[in-house]
């Protein structure tokens, strides 16, 4: 047990950031990035036990980019994620034209449900990219 909580640990460390609720788990990986070259970074929430995605929630994602950073889109809707029973996801298309440690941040909003009861998140997300030169 110790050792699959290391390298949970571990993966965490190396590929983002990981947030745990009672009924679902946020996971956040930042990208490999270069100046001026488009790199992709994913908010993917994973419903847990009994608990599935909501599908007719109205989930955003709404995002602020700091100076440097230019993203595809500020503002991803359910329409704009991959969405299974479990799983919603999303894709964030960004382009950096410095190099440096850039920040992201964010507010995530959706909900999981059972057959018996619907709960609505609303998560702060800060999505960190350390920005290669060329």
């Amino acid at each position: 047990m110790k050792k699959l909580l290391s390298i949970a640990a571990l993966y965490v460390a190396l590929t983002g950031t990981a947030f745990a609720a009672n009924n679902y788990d946020l996971n956040i990986v930042k990208p490999a990035a270069k100046v001026n070259v488009k790199a992709v970074a994913t908010v993917k929430v994973t419903a847990k036990g009994d608990y599935h995605i909501n599908k007719e929630y109205p989930a955003k994602l709404s995002l602020t980019a700091p100076d440097g950073v230019k993203l595809d889109r500020n503002k991803l809707t359910i329409q704009d994620a991959t969405l299974t029973e479990k799983v919603l996801k999303f894709e964030i298309k960004l382009t950096a034209s410095t190099a440096g440690k850039k920040t992201i941040t964010g507010e995530l909003k959706g909900a999981v449900c059972t057959e018996n009861e619907c709960l609505p998140f609303n998560e702060n997300v800060s999505i960190e990219v350390d920005v290669a030169a060329k």
